[in-house]
């Protein structure tokens, strides 16, 4: 159907004519309204190299801080699991009676994981914190 017009397209085409609108002109506005839209584009993207907000002045080795950073996964965790244990024994009991002993066994060294991560981090700020006091 490649080669039929519509009646639709016969009558858009026969408007235009009639208002004097042909394609070269539309062509010549649609070429005008591009070489605008980029210019704005080029603007809003300038291509100098010494754009001071650049990304390329962070690299990732650099720390970046979140508060997120001061909680330990493996800790909030067990601290999870503990709360669930005290606020719901019977939910707590029928969950871990339906693990196996591979899965038991994986959680028991998380829990131990976690005790020992949580022995470092009180060591860690009491570090800091006599480090803090010793300058003054």
């Amino acid at each position: 159907m490649d080669g039929f017009q519509t009646d639709d397209e016969d009558d858009a085409n026969a408007s235009d004519k009639e208002m004097g609108v042909d394609a070269e002109d539309e062509d010549e506005a649609d070429n005008i309204r591009l070489q605008k839209l980029a210019a704005q584009a080029k603007a809003f993207h300038p291509t100098d190299d010494d754009d001071s907000d650049s990304d390329d002045d962070f690299s990732d080795d650099e720390e970046l801080l979140s508060p997120i950073d001061e909680v330990d996964p493996f800790v909030f965790f067990v601290d999870t699991v503990k709360a669930l244990q005290a606020s719901d024994p019977i939910r707590f009991q029928n969950l871990t009676q339906t693990l196996d002993f591979h899965f038991q066994a994986l959680a028991n060294s998380v829990a131990q994981h976690a005790e020992q991560r949580r022995a470092e981090i009180e060591k860690e700020k009491m570090e800091k914190a006599s480090a803090t006091a010793a300058p003054s």
